[in-house]
């Protein structure tokens, strides 16, 4: 039987959170984020490769939570007036529809910063720890996300070539996707794979991308829980602006299938991350 990451992670994002005696309305908008239904894709992502290498998913807990937390302020960033404007996530207020402007700049950044402290982990040796802290720092700062949610701004009323919006799209989503097995990398010790675990987090999170562009064509504000509209909205270039729905689908398929047969090639010792993976493939939302 799979172990329940996603409860595991959800109960350990919440005790982190105890730690904090000093926050009132910071803190709240902060665990209000993280309690907000979220699929937990990425660390699950880190478990499961670390228990297909056969370690014990404790030692990737941390690293696990640590970019949640990042991936979450990402989310409360990304809703705000001066991004996207979004007034609903999953099926709730966005944080600072819920709060104010102000707090969820605050609740984000102390996301992002009081990550760094959670990714430390004892058992792991200093240089592990170091690497997964830079590994944090690149895919999510100006080499990584942030570089792609630069891109994503500056392309608003643009109609781009297919090859900007991949290299966008590289960034902006599939960084925060090939994060995770790096980082179960560097636990396992296993850097050789560093190359190849990027590409198949890269393609991942243009698979990814793909599908969240056809459902916010094909569904409603009630199936996705969010705005349906921003990218309409905001004027912004996406696979399904480009190119027709039954296309996207197609592409999204050779990706996901891509993606499966280079991680069948890792020879793994179980099939966590591929089931993922498959799971991933056929969702809904």
């Amino acid at each position: 039987m799979m172990t329940d990451y996603r409860k595991i992670i959800n109960e350990e994002l919440i005790h982190n959170l105890t730690a904090y005696k000093n926050s009132e309305q910071v803190l709240s908008a902060m665990t209000y984020a993280l309690n907000n239904g979220g699929k937990r894709i990425r660390p699950i992502l880190l478990l499961s490769l670390l228990n297909d290498f056969n370690i014990d998913y404790h030692l990737g807990l941390n690293a696990a939570c640590a970019l949640e937390m990042i991936h979450t302020y990402s989310l409360i960033h990304d809703d705000l007036p001066a991004m996207d404007n979004d007034d609903f996530r999953r099926n709730n207020p966005t944080v600072h529809k819920k709060y104010n402007e102000a707090i969820a700049i605050l609740a984000g950044d102390a996301l992002l910063t009081e990550a760094f402290n959670v990714a430390i982990n004892e058992m792991l040796s200093a240089e592990q720890n170091i690497a997964i802290i830079k590994a944090l720092a690149s895919y999510s700062g100006l080499s990584g996300m942030i570089y792609g949610q630069e891109l994503d701004l500056a392309s608003e009323g643009e109609d781009l070539k297919i090859n900007e919006l991949i290299e966008m799209h590289k960034y902006k989503t599939g960084k925060l996707l090939a994060l995770p097995l790096v980082i179960a990398c560097i636990i396992a010790k296993q850097e050789q794979l560093f190359k190849i675990v990027d590409k198949i987090g890269i393609l991942l999170g243009r698979a990814f991308q793909i599908q969240d562009d056809i459902f916010d064509v094909t569904k409603s504000l009630a199936e996705l829980g969010k705005d349906t509209n921003s990218d309409s909205k905001n004027q912004k270039c996406t696979y399904t602006t480009i190119m027709s729905i039954d296309d996207a689908e197609k592409e999204c398929q050779g990706l996901y299938l891509e993606v499966e047969k280079l991680i069948n090639d890792l020879s793994l010792n179980d099939n966590q991350t591929l089931s993922l993976i498959k799971s991933l493939r056929t969702r809904q939302y």
